[in-house]
């Protein structure tokens, strides 16, 4: 077999993984037009087809999908060789890629991301955010170390190292007239109030969803969205109603700009944060450890009921 460069080994995979040249690029930063032209090298220099290109994205050849195996399995054996380096070295150099919900950024950053740097100073972090449906993808496709979600479907490929069961509340602005609402609901009282909900994709959203569905009510959805921060303006301004976890907003309920009010609908009582990582995968010395102190230091996490990590 022909060297294979980096870059084009990394175009590869992450075409197979977002199943587009489009997405890959997006996903990479870089122009569709280079990604081709690593996927025409790669080939021209294996003397292979390696993918075919159809109306609804790529597949694999079976050549390909060869490839993609020995890709794989170099990865791992590289990061089982990097977590032995780690461990050798003291923890004094590494890299960890974490995929995260929207929600959980501030939260990591203020709570877990100073101690864990000031003890391992030599380590640097790749964050991406998206939503649950995101943080899946990426951990099943080796595209993360570790994984933050809410209400993460159950899933074969994926192993939850640690979680906690976390409400959602109903979230208010302050200084708007739905402010005197009464501090318990059931959502069944909130039907012709005006919303803004995340889309299904969310943990967040598919539990709203599915309440919806048990209850027989349609909230009335001003704004549909992909974005926290969308939300957090929303209720701000008094333009209605929105329903998070409250670890979400902590910042904004204690400056006094969003009153945070419990619904008494024991479906919205179950949705559970999680640590993840794809089933299988040997995780590096520096992300276990990054995971463990994810338990102890987030907010999102801070609650009794916490399954125990596990290696």
């Amino acid at each position: 077999m022909s060297h294979i460069e980096h870059k084009q080994a990394l175009a590869f995979m992450t075409i197979c993984a977002e199943g587009s040249i489009r997405a890959a690029a997006e996903y990479l930063g870089i122009e569709p037009s280079t990604i081709s032209r690593q996927i025409q090298a790669l080939e021209k220099s294996m003397c292979i087809t390696l993918i075919e290109r159809g109306r609804k994205g790529i597949r694999t050849t079976e050549a390909g999908a060869l490839l993609l195996q020995h890709l794989k399995r170099q990865q791992h054996e590289l990061e089982d060789i990097q977590s032995e380096f780690d461990a050798l070295r003291g923890m004094r150099r590494g890299r960890i890629i974490i995929a995260l919900g929207e929600g959980f950024v501030s939260d990591f950053i203020t709570h877990t991301l100073p101690e864990f740097s000031a003890n391992y100073p030599g380590f640097t972090f790749s964050l991406q955010t998206g939503s649950t449906d995101t943080v899946l993808h990426a951990l099943r496709n080796d595209q993360a170390h570790i994984g933050i979600a809410f209400n993460a479907p159950g899933d074969n490929a994926i192993r939850v190292i640690g979680e906690t069961t976390r409400p959602l509340d109903l979230m208010v602005g302050a200084t708007s007239a739905l402010a005197d609402l009464p501090e318990t609901l059931d959502i069944r009282q909130l039907a012709d109030l005006p919303f803004a909900l995340l889309n299904p994709g969310f943990g967040v959203g598919a539990m709203v969803r599915d309440a919806e569905i048990r209850y027989g009510i349609h909230f009335q959805s001003l704004v549909e969205t992909n974005s926290l921060t969308v939300l957090r303006n929303f209720v701000r301004e008094g333009l209605g109603l929105t329903i998070l976890p409250s670890f979400v907003v902590t910042r904004e309920i204690s400056d006094g700009v969003v009153i945070s009010k419990s619904l008494n609908n024991p479906e919205l009582h179950a949705g559970e944060v999680s640590v993840l990582c794809r089933s299988g995968r040997r995780l590096p010395e520096g992300a276990l450890r990054l995971a463990q102190h994810v338990l102890r230091s987030m907010t999102a996490f801070s609650t009794q009921n916490i399954s125990p990590p596990t290696d």
